[in-house]
């Protein structure tokens, strides 16, 4: 995992995530998501969390900021990582 790959505007799909995170949740068949991501959102880690889907598929839910110690384009938010040949997903929030 390279922070130039999250860097690349090609690899990044964005998602609001307070009106399509289930709708994403059900589309990637990865259970779990929108409370994980939603956790992450309130009490960030540099760790992040890795989720398991069905047929030994995971994903990665990280915030790149504080993964790379470095400030990236919307590296402030979640990312889903699925992989270095699947699309990452950026999962932002409005701030109200």
């Amino acid at each position: 995992m390279h922070i130039h790959w999250f860097e690349n505007e090609d690899n990044l799909v964005y998602i609001n995530a307070e009106k399509d995170l289930h709708r994403l949740e059900i589309q990637l068949q990865l259970p779990g998501l929108e409370e994980a991501a939603t956790e992450l959102h309130l009490h960030p880690t540099k760790e992040g969390l890795t989720l398991r889907g069905p047929r030994r598929t995971t994903a990665r839910l990280l915030i790149p900021d504080l993964l790379f110690d470095r400030h990236i384009e919307m590296g402030e938010n979640i990312f889903l990582f699925r992989g270095e040949m699947m699309e990452c997903y950026v999962l932002y929030w409005i701030e109200k």
